[in-house]
């Protein structure tokens, strides 16, 4: 009786063991999205340097005596403005005999072309010989000569005169000054402040030779060149992330790549109507391409990375998980262009990627209907 018992005992223990073999294991269920293909419109990053568009050396064209500095460093003067003002006595001094040499030759101009003409008058009659009407046409021309000089002379004074008022040539912001008012300054003395034009300003970087090539295609004529430069937006990143609000276009890029970096400087002219940005300041530099191109776009949560890089778990038709090994471009807000490893129409996981490994078979759910059950039960609990 006891052997009994234990058979049956002993079978039965056989037989739940058996049916927890044979039972399945449960089916992971994840969360799918779709590879999808879409327009969008290029952007390329770079990392530049804002410099003037002018950069003036203000120096003193005549020697002289700093009587006055008309303006404070750093602030904003217009083309025209007074900077310096040099003693100008000397200076007009010498205008003033300048001038009076004019009248002095104008005077014996005058005495000149009379006995000139007079010397015309008298020659057929004999009166005179050939000899002193000759002499007499050479004091016409030399008097003719000296005019000329003279009034160069006035000139050349009003210049110098006018160099003792040193005036702004561009419009911009102006530096500190080496020269207080005492100093005697001229042509010798070096830079008395510089000037920088602050409206519009330049952005200056380095495009890839790769760039520059996806950019211009296969049509690398100057006319395709042109097109492209015109219809590429220019903004800039701030260091504190934010976009400056202007827009501005390339309008210079170089004749020739540079062999040690493989990059080709380029510059971009940017308005800054409020002196916001200033030369030397680092930036980055956003091109976008105001034509639209398609490319496919996957979700930025389904792209995982390892040693052989970036990937993607696809779910295939019958259920099956499959590892994509991706190239990505740019990425868009919570998509990233894929350049290369999926299709447009593949399902990939965005949830769910910690249960699951390559060669699983499980249960997908469009992420379309995962989030509007959501939704509907939101709006039930209000």
């Amino acid at each position: 009786m006891e052997k009994l018992v234990a058979a049956l005992i002993l079978s039965t223990t056989l037989l739940s063991a058996c049916a927890r073999e044979e039972a399945a294991p449960p089916v992971v269920e994840v969360v799918v999205d779709t590879v999808v293909r879409e327009p969008f419109q290029p952007t390329y990053r770079h990392v530049g340097r804002l410099q003037a568009e002018n950069d003036v050396a203000i120096q003193a064209r005549v020697t002289g005596y700093l009587q006055s500095r008309d303006f404070r460093e750093g602030e904003l003067v217009s083309e025209g403005d007074v900077l310096y003002t040099l003693d100008a006595s000397e200076y007009q001094a010498a205008l003033a005999r300048a001038r009076a040499d004019l009248t002095s030759a104008q005077a014996n101009q005058v005495n000149a072309q009379g006995n000139y003409l007079r010397g015309k008058e008298l020659l057929p009659r004999g009166a005179i010989s050939q000899s002193e009407m000759d002499n007499l046409n050479a004091k016409k021309r030399d008097a003719d000569a000296r005019i000329v000089a003279a009034e160069a002379q006035v000139t050349s004074a009003q210049v110098n005169l006018s160099f003792t008022k040193i005036l702004a040539p561009i419009t911009g912001r102006i530096g500190s000054s080496s020269a207080a008012v005492g100093d005697l300054v001229g042509p010798t003395t070096g830079n008395l402040t510089t000037l920088v034009s602050i409206d519009p300003i330049d952005a200056q970087f380095q495009i890839s030779e790769s760039t520059y090539v996806v950019a211009i295609g296969e049509h690398l004529d100057r006319d395709r060149e042109m097109e492209i430069r015109n219809r590429i937006e220019v903004s800039l990143e701030l260091s504190t992330g934010v976009t400056y609000p202007e827009v501005g276009h390339i309008y210079y890029l170089a004749n020739r790549i540079d062999q040690a970096t493989g990059t080709l400087e380029a510059r971009a002219r940017i308005p800054n109507p409020h002196s916001a940005l200033v030369p030397g300041q680092y930036v980055r530099v956003v091109l976008r391409d105001t034509q639209l191109v398609e490319g496919l776009l996957l979700p930025q949560s389904a792209v995982q990375a390892d040693q052989q890089g970036s990937f993607v778990l696809a779910v295939t038709a019958d259920g099956k998980v499959e590892r994509h090994n991706v190239t990505l471009g740019e990425r868009r807000e919570d998509q990233v262009l894929v350049e290369g490893g999926v299709e447009e129409g593949d399902q990939v996981i965005v949830r769910g990627l910690q249960q699951v490994r390559p060669g699983m078979v499980v249960q997908s759910k469009p992420i379309e209907v995962v989030e509007q059950r959501a939704e509907q039960q939101a709006g039930q609990q209000e």
